[in-house]
């Protein structure tokens, strides 16, 4: 399961971070075919429930599948991955 990062922003704004978990923990996962579909499968479940869930908190949802940076979109702030995983 990838993880989903809630954090706080700056100004209040509460951002709600979508991160694969070969990024986020820095491997690659290795599956047989009936897992992958499975899986992929699942993560799609879990992506969407979690879409919905910061909606219901009126959080921003932001998919970091193809970011290096985070930025809110309440006051601009830029949030690095990288700082992202040191302090959370």
């Amino acid at each position: 399961m990838s993880p989903f990062i809630f954090m706080p922003c700056e100004c209040g704004k509460s951002i709600h971070v979508y991160i694969p978990k070969e990024k986020f923990f820095k491997e690659k996962i290795e599956v047989s075919s009936w897992q992958e579909e499975y899986s992929e499968k699942v993560k799609a479940e879990k992506f969407e429930e979690a879409k919905r869930l910061a909606e219901r908190l009126k959080a921003e949802f932001v998919d970091a599948r193809d970011s290096e940076n985070i930025t809110c979109s309440n006051c601009g702030k830029v949030h690095p991955f990288s700082e992202l995983k040191q302090e959370r």
